[in-house]
């Protein structure tokens, strides 16, 4: 291979400190080649300090690069992680829309299929579109005594798996009752209370627990007679007992409670009693009715709502829509049947505490799937980033469903 050299560069230093580079030529050819003398080595004391004042330039022009980058307009979302805004910038593909399909799951629901038969209900569900029901016992509008199986539990959810779960609210529902409004109770019923929960969320049947009525007033509608005032202090001792099941088997517990100043402190005694127990606190937006002007819960805000959920994580709630309510400071809606921005702002904040939750009584009163209509009004509305968690994402994850 003739034409031009190439060189292979090795330096020797002999004993008097003065530097000579051999090269050695591809044709082995070997030459020698001084060093300018007013070339000088650095002393080697001065080189570590000399390292370190580069390592220290290099960490300074990196925070600059930083700190100039972080002020660039249109990188001021801190929520963006470098991966996806590195993404981004490269696709310039914006966030995939979510619109919602118009079904969700139903987390709260009463049924009796002796006035209604479990397909009319099925029927009925698919044409309102919900996919699945949390179904459960009513307080307050049946006798205490009252057997849950007449609200299809747990039949409906051994039959129709697909279609329904059930919330416990058996014999050990009722001794509560008795002993929150008598005052009074023995230690043997207190462990016949603790027995039976035990039991029953041990059996693989149910996926929570209620519909406990901390305050529940006297319903103004319904077929019912025999409905009455019901008062359940959350910080009854049996109220914590049963807290600590719930958490034990990963349970939740759903309440109905009108909101007064007496009852939101007893509902935060519950919810501070045993912060792994998730406690559903019903019927976001919606109250009972004194009369066609007056409602019982207007404290049920949506700053209300708000101020609870940032001091307890594990306070949860479902959205009932009903046009009865529409004149209401806490209904949700506003006279264009569009979502109040405060309400709005509640459910863009905590995402993973809400659910729908209709409250209908198919079989029980007359008329009940029409006058939920506003629920997909409702999810239709939201953004595409709560949407799905909303509709039916929590329910899943609650509810184990």
């Amino acid at each position: 291979m003739g034409g031009k050299k190439t060189n292979i560069g090795l330096k020797i230093q002999n004993a008097e400190n003065a530097s000579t580079e051999r090269t050695l030529n591809v044709d082995n050819t070997p030459h020698d080649t001084k060093i300018p003398q007013n070339i000088k080595q650095v002393p080697k004391k001065l080189i570590i300090p000399i390292a370190f004042s580069i390592v220290a330039l290099i960490a300074v022009g990196i925070g600059i690069f930083i700190y100039v980058n972080n002020k660039t307009p249109g990188n001021t979302d801190k929520s963006l992680q470098p991966d996806q805004a590195a993404t981004s910038a490269i696709t310039n593909t914006p966030v995939q829309e979510v619109k919602f399909a118009g079904r969700y799951i139903d987390i709260h629901a009463h049924i009796n299929t002796s006035g209604m038969s479990i397909s009319e209900i099925i029927k009925n569900m698919d044409t309102e579109g919900i996919d699945k029901m949390v179904i459960m016992k009513p307080p307050a509008s049946v006798p205490v005594d009252t057997p849950q199986s007449d609200f299809a539990i747990p039949d409906a959810a051994s039959q129709y798996p697909n279609r329904f779960a059930v919330l416990y609210g058996g014999e050990a529902i009722a001794m509560l009752e008795r002993a929150a409004t008598s005052g009074k109770y023995s230690q043997a019923e207190e462990d016949q209370f603790i027995s039976l929960l035990e039991k029953e969320m041990k059996s693989g049947t149910y996926c929570g627990i209620g519909e406990i009525g901390l305050r529940h007033y006297v319903p103004t509608s319904g077929k019912s007679n025999v409905a009455y005032d019901l008062t359940i202090p959350g910080n009854h001792p049996w109220m914590f007992i049963m807290s600590d099941i719930a958490a034990k088997y990963n349970m939740p517990i759903d309440v109905h409670m009108e909101a007064t100043a007496e009852t939101i402190k007893g509902l935060e005694k519950l919810l501070d009693h045993n912060v792994n127990t998730k406690i559903i606190w019903d019927h976001t937006g919606w109250s009972h009715t004194v009369n066609k002007t007056a409602y019982y819960s207007e404290m049920a805000t949506a700053e209300l709502m708000g101020q609870l959920m940032e001091k307890h994580p594990n306070l949860y709630s479902s959205i009932k829509m009903r046009k009865e309510n529409q004149n209401s400071p806490i209904y949700i809606f506003n006279s264009n049947s569009e979502i109040k921005p405060e309400w709005l702002a509640i459910f863009t904040k905590y995402p993973d505490r809400f659910m729908m939750g209709s409250d209908i009584k198919p079989g029980i009163d007359q008329e009940q799937f029409p006058i939920i209509k506003d629920h997909r009004k409702f999810l239709s509305q939201l953004p595409s980033e709560i949407l799905k968690k909303i509709e039916r994402e929590n329910a899943e994850k609650i509810f184990k469903l």
